[in-house]
């Protein structure tokens, strides 16, 4: 969905595919920072930063997705009313 500044929703994706917008991002997001981890050269020192970036960003996409389902909850409780 996307919102207006007063609240609005001036727009939504069939349901089917606004759930599975954001996996499908994290999927190719980490598909390709693992292809990129495998592949590429690292500076000295910085190997040990692969995983914790790994784990930020899965984090990020997590809270992303769980906004994602507290906007759509927020807009569905105020259009049942």
């Amino acid at each position: 969905m996307q919102w207006w500044f007063t609240g609005e929703v001036t727009w939504y994706a069939p349901r089917p595919i606004a759930l599975a917008l954001v996996p499908a991002l994290a999927i190719s997001i980490f598909v390709s920072m693992i292809i990129l981890s495998l592949n590429g050269r690292t500076r000295p020192g910085q190997a040990g930063l692969i995983l914790p970036a790994l784990i930020g960003i899965g984090i990020t996409v997590l809270v992303i997705q769980l906004l994602h389902f507290w906007l759509i909850e927020k807009t569905l409780h105020r259009n049942s009313r």
